[in-house]
């Protein structure tokens, strides 16, 4: 049995998935918060209060002396620009730092010292992970360096999101699963079902998720007359979001920030057998072949937006097919057992390396 300590924010599906997982393989488990989080039986979570993750710094001593009191053998921080920051700080090895996406590639651009900070916290690891190609590859150019940034998604539990073939109605479903934020581009989206509204008055698109912007997209759903059409459902447990995926015919991502660096959501709905609409923008590409599993589309163009969907609406044939071979590459490179494996082999190889 290893003793892992982890620095992440608790209150993540992802924390909660690997955490668990290690648990499970006997591992003797502490997690680190600056964040609340639910309870999770068999880990020790130690939550240190922070009111803004840029002040994550400041809990230094305090994961110190847990570091004294827990004797690691590994230190995993999740997040380069909180959680990784604190991790190289404690100057504790072996330190495995595993990056997101934002904290790569917009934390650093705030100025020079959270340049500095990011790049201390990815130099000063022993290993690092991402969860895509793209993020591997601008982490490496963030440092300038030849630095081994190993590549593990985040993949899906393939036995949870359980392949569904859809009884076919008189109603085309579109959906969505998304933080109501500036850079997941919903405005274009509703834009774009508004103008599908004219031709076919045979469609619905639910939105999952709440964010500061639901005020104002509620307005325009409103503004454009197209209440009856679409619905916000608000704040949905993670573990509940595959219940309205299997509702769903279509799933679109219309995002126009390069913080999209993997896309987990795509990757769930095509699990379920879902042909994914989604913006040629970070690592989406990479996970969605486009016009074998979905469509890719000009981040923030309205018209793209429409065609692609409307191409899924028609073609009913193709949609389906789509939605298997999705499933199919979920399977293939995106099974959470697997990926997790991945993990689990870097930690044998560390633990290999101190003995």
């Amino acid at each position: 049995m290893s003793k892992i300590m982890y620095i992440a924010f608790a209150q993540s599906s992802h924390t909660i998935k690997w955490v668990k997982y290690f648990r499970d393989l006997g591992n003797d488990i502490m997690l680190v918060s600056f964040y609340p989080g639910n309870s999770i039986d068999g880990v020790d979570i130690r939550y240190l209060r922070c009111t803004n993750k840029n002040l994550a710094i400041l809990k230094l001593p305090q994961v110190k002396k847990l570091i004294r009191y827990f004797k690691p053998d590994i230190l995993h921080a999740h997040y380069a620009s909180s959680c990784g920051i604190v991790a190289a700080l404690t100057g504790f090895h072996p330190y495995v730092l595993s990056v997101w996406g934002d904290d790569i590639l917009e934390f650093p651009q705030k100025s020079l010292i959270h340049r500095w900070l990011v790049k201390k916290a990815i130099n000063k690891a022993d290993y690092a992970t991402a969860t895509s190609n793209m993020l591997a590859n601008a982490t490496k150019d963030l440092i300038n360096d030849n630095k081994n940034i190993k590549v593990i998604p985040f993949g899906v539990d393939i036995s949870h999101y359980k392949f569904t073939v859809k009884s076919p109605d008189n109603i085309t479903h579109i959906g969505t699963v998304r933080n109501l934020l500036p850079k997941y581009g919903l405005a274009y989206l509703i834009k774009a079902f508004a103008s599908l509204i004219k031709k076919y008055d045979n469609l619905k698109l639910t939105i999952v998720g709440d964010g500061y912007l639901r005020s104002s997209l509620e307005l325009l759903v409103n503004e454009l007359g197209i209440n009856n059409h679409v619905i916000f459902t608000g704040f949905v447990a993670h573990e509940k979001v595959v219940g309205y995926l299997k509702t769903f015919d279509i799933f679109i991502m219309p995002s126009i920030g390069e913080g999209e660096t993997f896309g987990v959501a795509a990757v769930e709905a095509m699990a379920i057998g879902l042909p994914v609409v989604a913006s040629k923008i970070g690592g989406l590409p990479e996970v969605i072949d486009d016009g074998q599993t979905g469509i890719l589309v000009k981040p923030g163009d309205v018209e793209d937006l429409k065609k692609a969907l409307e191409y899924y609406i028609i073609n009913t044939d193709v949609r389906i097919k789509h939605g298997r071979a999705g499933r199919k590459k979920v399977e293939e490179k995106y099974n959470w057992q697997d990926n997790a494996e991945m993990m689990n082999r870097l930690y044998l190889k560390i633990l290999n390396e101190k003995d």
